[in-house]
């Protein structure tokens, strides 16, 4: 009896020093799609994954979605004059890049392409003290660019009672080198941002 207690509390003390790995969920993983073929009808299980596009950066560069084949990215939505939480978002994003050697890829998007050129995305990356090569600041169409906003679930809207002429909720996303939403982040919270930061580590150790 005494050798079965012993190998009870063993097995029970064995059982409380394990824990399960942390994982970093998959947004709308279980999307059910009704599809057919031949006459015959099916039900395929996708992930949700980002929203096409082709903008240009901040060199006048053409940066599409494709290009993000295979990497780790965050997309935010931002414009140059925001005269509220974009600086501390930009910031954080800064703290974001300097927590990684090589990566995550940044992909910004302009949501007042009228106004922010390349130019104007280059003035600002440059004042921002963006050097690498691994951060885009992007303008293109706009209603291509809210097109995206809205496939992203993101708020970007033009109001002229918000400051700066725009609203937009101020979120990271994160999407995985499989096209995999894996989160959304408050980009002007900073436990948030440290948390996105855990989170990017695991995933690059999937």
């Amino acid at each position: 009896m005494f050798r079965f207690v012993v190998v009870l509390l063993s097995v029970l003390l064995l059982s409380a020093c394990y824990t399960t790995p942390e994982k970093v969920r998959v947004i709308g993983e279980k999307i059910v799609v009704k599809k057919s073929a031949k006459g015959d009808v099916y039900y395929d299980t996708l992930s949700a994954t980002p929203p096409s596009f082709c903008f240009t950066n901040h060199h006048g560069k053409s940066i599409c979605s494709d290009d993000m084949k295979g990497k780790i990215w965050i997309c935010d939505f931002f414009f140059t004059h925001c005269p509220s939480i974009c600086v501390k978002m930009e910031r954080n994003l800064l703290k974001v890049n300097s927590a990684f050697k090589d990566g995550p890829h940044i992909v910004s998007i302009s949501i007042d392409p009228a106004r922010d050129s390349v130019s104007a995305l280059l003035a600002y990356a440059t004042k921002l003290g963006v050097a690498n090569t691994h951060w885009d600041f992007l303008t293109g169409e706009k209603d291509s660019i809210y097109h995206v906003a809205d496939h992203f679930l993101a708020n970007a809207a033009e109001d002229p009672n918000s400051p700066g002429g725009f609203i937009h909720d101020g979120n990271f996303i994160v999407i995985d080198a499989k096209g995999r939403i894996r989160g959304f982040y408050n980009g002007v919270d900073e436990v948030a941002v440290d948390k996105m930061i855990a989170d990017i580590k695991l995933l690059q150790n999937e």
